[in-house]
């Protein structure tokens, strides 16, 4: 996996987990998701790898660091900020070859045969990171890594072979007795024993939601990286170190009226390969 540019990764066996399942059903039914029909659908596969594909005996899970300057911070009263990992070209895109080329160098020929899962895909990715010895899931239900961080992107390749030693779960927490994400998110999203509250998550409001309802983004144009900026284990983490992660684009030479007046033609032009076209295409 070190080989096509993962940072960290880890095997688990293709098992239920089932809590996983409870804790998200429990999440959901306390109205958290906020206007995301789709984490309703396709639960059972989502904490099932084996139903997600039929055949599957392990999973190995990967995770690229991508945090850069912008991850530090911007300067006070900026208003047209954007969230750091969509600087750079579009993960999804960058993680699936990543995760075909790594298929191909572990022997899977056959396409069919293994399944390449990135976000987009309904499974619990975060459990596994944590099953695969990545990290631990924050308070703001990040995985967060003790060296990278919580700037990372997770992918996940489903092979139909066992392994002969599976990794170890991480066990730890370095959340405990923190709580500076709590203090730093505007708008109190984050629950106080972890997790989101997506109606009131400025990243949900940017990126996956079109409503005219108002809302104060904090001057967030996309995304939301408060939580994190402020995170200590984020403090010491390294710049990205695999260059498909490079930012293309500084959010520091455009201001609030540049974004306002954009049109989709124009930023197809000028961004049309990094995940900031979601903001165009609703």
């Amino acid at each position: 996996m070190a080989a096509v540019g993962f940072d960290v990764w880890g095997v688990v066996p293709a098992t239920e987990l089932s809590d996983a399942k409870r804790h998200f059903e429990q999440w959901l039914s306390e109205g958290n998701a906020y206007r995301l029909d789709y984490l309703e659908r396709n639960i059972s596969k989502r904490f099932s790898p084996q139903e997600l594909h039929p055949g599957t005996r392990s999973v190995i899970v990967g995770a690229v660091g991508y945090k850069n300057r912008l991850s530090e911070g911007y300067e006070e009263g900026f208003d047209a900020r954007v969230a750091s990992y969509a600087l750079s070209e579009d993960y999804h895109n960058s993680l699936r070859e990543m995760l075909r080329q790594a298929a191909r160098m572990l022997g899977f020929t056959e396409p069919k045969s293994v399944k390449v899962c990135v976000d987009s895909v309904p499974l619990a990715e975060k459990s596994l990171a944590r099953l695969a010895g990545l990290g631990w899931v924050g308070r703001n239900s990040l995985i967060i890594n003790p060296l990278l961080g919580s700037f990372m992107v997770l992918g996940e390749l489903l092979v139909p072979e066992e392994c002969d030693k599976y990794s170890e779960p991480y066990e730890g927490n370095g959340c405990v007795g923190c709580g500076r994400c709590l203090l730093r998110c505007p708008t109190g999203a984050i629950n106080p024993r972890g997790g989101i509250n997506t109606r009131l998550c400025i990243s949900n409001r940017t990126v996956e939601q079109a409503s005219e309802e108002p809302f104060d983004t904090h001057g967030w144009i996309f995304g939301c990286d408060e939580c994190q900026t402020c995170c200590p284990h984020n403090a010491t983490a390294p710049l990205y170190r695999n260059p498909r992660f490079e930012p293309t684009f500084s959010p520091l030479d455009y201001d609030a009226n540049f974004w306002a007046t954009l049109t989709p033609e124009e930023a197809e032009s000028r961004f049309g390969t990094t995940p900031l076209m979601r903001r165009f295409k609703k």
